[in-house]
């Protein structure tokens, strides 16, 4: 009996400070998951204004031209981090795309775009483009 005692509560602690199922990065999902929000949310919360990324459907944009998708899992694992690993912030920008650009793109919400120093009009109808036929 203690030793049944023992496993079960070995198994709840393990599963307790185990990576949680909604840890950023995990899956390549656009939904963001609460974590996922919750962290862009703050990480932005100048630049969004009232915009809320809960429950939202992202395409994250590298390049010096913002001319790459990345799939949401290398945007957290690779460009975001490594920098909050050390306590400093990524260079992360976002734009929150028209009920237009929305229908075009099968339903993202926005576009986040990390280490991206210049990003064009003609850039943002590329990136469009590619949602729309389905290259992320």
């Amino acid at each position: 009996m203690k030793t049944i005692l023992l496993m079960i509560i070995s198994f709840l602690a393990t599963e307790a400070f185990g990576q949680t199922p909604e840890a950023p990065g995990l899956d390549n999902n656009a939904m963001l998951n609460k974590q996922e929000s919750v962290y862009l949310n703050d990480l932005l919360k100048e630049q969004r204004k009232t915009f809320d990324f809960t429950d939202k459907k992202i395409a994250f944009v590298t390049g010096n031209t913002g001319n790459k998708l990345l799939t949401k899992s290398d945007f957290f694992n690779t460009y975001v981090k490594p920098y909050t690993d050390k306590g400093s912030r990524p260079q992360v920008s976002f734009i929150h795309l028209t009920k237009e650009d929305k229908e075009k793109t099968n339903g993202y919400d926005a576009l986040v775009l990390v280490w991206v120093k210049l990003f064009t009009n003609k850039q943002k109808r590329n990136i469009i483009a590619q949602l729309e036929a389905g290259k992320k």
